[in-house]
């Protein structure tokens, strides 16, 4: 082959490589548009579902609407999560994880003793009992919350209440797998043995 010829064929590589080059950029420069339109129009479909809902909180009156705060998911709008806050605050004990139940839709919440006495106990009591009702059952039969302030190790605990033996029990879970569950016949029972063994430092 010539050294014409050979010049030939790689400037017209060079000039596909080039053409190449120009279309990428020219496609870069839609994706980004494309990206900005989503996203104006991602804010603008927040900003409706906020209106809505801020309607629909207006017509659930002064009292709390329990039903439509402990059914929220994760996914419910600002306006929706600034209201099931408002409310779960006024709930002695009560936490409110990051976390969603991939099996009921729900947000997950928590519960956690940061002392021995009887009165957290008895509120804490108070506390589960209130929500148990609006808690959906997972595909175990149980509804659950998250435990703080107790031993774990590598693994995920659970305060759970099985909906068909009526038993309240303290599962492990280690990689999404069920290790064990500690039952109790009594809702006291569990909660004081989750106390009991609950860590945390008492005050002087």
């Amino acid at each position: 082959m010539s050294s014409v010829t050979m010049k030939g064929r790689i400037n017209a590589i060079d000039k596909q490589i080039s053409d190449a080059g120009e279309v990428i950029s020219k496609r870069e420069r839609s994706v980004r548009r494309a990206e900005r339109n989503l996203e104006i129009t991602e804010d603008h479909l927040a900003e409706l579902e906020n209106q809505r809902d801020e309607l629909i909180i207006a017509s659930w009156g002064d009292a709390p609407n329990w039903q439509g705060i402990f059914g929220m998911s994760e996914d419910a709008s600002s306006a929706m999560r600034a209201y099931r806050e408002k409310w779960i605050s006024t709930i002695p004990g009560m936490r409110l994880t990051s976390y969603g139940n991939i099996y009921t839709g729900q947000s997950v919440y928590g519960i956690g003793f940061t002392t021995k006495s009887e009165t957290e106990l008895e509120q804490t009591i108070r506390m589960v009992e209130f929500i148990l009702p609006y808690l959906l059952a997972d595909e175990r039969k149980e509804k659950a919350l998250m435990i703080y302030n107790y031993p774990a190790m590598d693994c995920c605990q659970s305060f759970v209440f099985n909906i068909e033996t009526g038993k309240y029990g303290i599962a492990t879970d280690r990689f999404m797998s069920r290790q064990e569950t500690m039952e109790f016949p009594s809702l006291e029972g569990a909660l004081r043995h989750l106390q009991e063994n609950s860590l945390f430092e008492e005050e002087p």
